[in-house]
């Protein structure tokens, strides 16, 4: 399967699914928790802040 038909399938596949479903998605990703936030082992404040303001410095 080509890089090109691989992107039209999932862009299909994303179409169709439910705001239930992208949650669970995230969850299994690990990118969400059980409460719907941003998982705190992977996420936090203070990185994005750092992040954020050194993208600001570039510009």
């Amino acid at each position: 399967m080509s890089i090109d038909e691989l992107t039209q399938k999932i862009e299909a596949q994303a179409k169709s699914r439910t705001h239930e479903e992208r949650l669970r998605l995230l969850r299994d990703a690990r990118i969400l928790d059980q409460d719907g936030r941003l998982d705190r082992n992977f996420f936090r404040l203070e990185e994005n802040l750092r992040h954020d303001h050194a993208l600001s410095d570039m510009a």
